[in-house]
């Protein structure tokens, strides 16, 4: 039997065929559109590289940190160590291991800079520029705080080299003083002796010799040697002063004077040489060229 009905379903099946179709039609467009269309796949392969680089330059950049942070560390421990220890030489080795460290962190910063001009990521190159600016003022602070330690040791070494200095000048004070009372020991010994000799020709007076050349030379070596202290007082207590100042100058020249006039008519040879290897450092530092030596001689 045929349904009375049959056209009608006929109709109605072909309108759900166009429906469905048509419902079909449009996840299929779309797939093809999703799947046809390549910049989506370049887009994941791009984002894929980004987030590749910027593991690689997060890596990188925390390498460098470590490293920069090890050698603080290391120079805050050398500091430490510094402060507690008196010893000079051991001092003088730990600040050539500072200056190790200084050199190896200025080395970092250089392979840091030169990956910073490579780096893709704007956040990265800002990160990477700031740590460089505050390592420059830090390596800026530290040669500051390295010329004043400098500063204080020469200080130190200057102020017992004051002291070595005035010890040796007052041993040189006493040393003149000491050879002014022989000299005027033997000067009133000697005017003793002509007094005796030279009184008249009465009753039997003993007659005393005249005083022997060695007595002479002893007594010129005497007055030879307290000149030879004062003006060696004087060169000591220039040196005292800081170089190129008028005070030590003006020392100088009294002193290298002093010892001209000694050199005029020394009382021995191994005087001469003395003095004449005494005047070489003052006629270097006053300019003064020793014509007086070849005068002498």
């Amino acid at each position: 039997m045929k349904p009375l009905n049959q056209p009608e379903r006929r109709t109605r099946l072909w309108q759900f065929s166009l429906l469905y179709l048509l419902a079909l039609l449009v996840p299929l467009g779309a797939s093809y559109y999703l799947f046809s269309n390549s910049s989506i796949a370049d887009e994941n392969a791009r984002l894929k590289r980004e987030l590749d680089q910027t593991h690689q330059e997060q890596a990188l950049l925390t390498t460098r940190l470590d490293t920069l942070t090890q050698h603080l560390q290391r120079i805050d421990g050398i500091d430490l160590r510094m402060m507690a220890e008196s010893n000079p030489n051991v001092r003088s080795v730990l600040l050539l291991k500072n200056q190790d460290y200084n050199n190896a962190i200025a080395a970092r910063l250089s392979e840091l800079r030169n990956d910073t001009a490579r780096m893709q990521v704007p956040a990265h190159r800002l990160v990477a520029r700031n740590v460089l600016r505050d390592f420059d003022i830090y390596r800026s602070t530290r040669n500051s705080i390295d010329v004043l330690r400098q500063e204080v040791t020469k200080s130190g070494e200057g102020a017992r080299g004051s002291e070595r200095l005035v010890s040796e000048l007052a041993t040189a004070k006493q040393e003149a003083s000491s050879a002014k009372q022989q000299v005027v020991t033997l000067q009133a010994a000697l005017a003793a002796a002509s007094a005796r000799g030279g009184g008249g020709g009465g009753g039997g007076a003993p007659v005393v010799a005249p005083p022997s050349n060695n007595a002479k030379l002893q007594i010129e070596l005497l007055r030879d040697q307290v000149a030879f202290a004062e003006a060696d007082c004087q060169r000591q207590r220039a040196l005292d002063h800081k170089p190129r100042s008028k005070e030590r100058r003006q020392l100088l020249e009294s002193s290298r004077t002093a010892f001209i006039q000694i050199l005029q008519d020394p009382a021995t040879d191994d005087l001469k040489q003395s003095i004449e290897q005494t005047l070489a450092p003052i006629n270097v530092e006053l300019g003064r060229e020793p014509r007086f030596f070849g005068l002498l001689r």
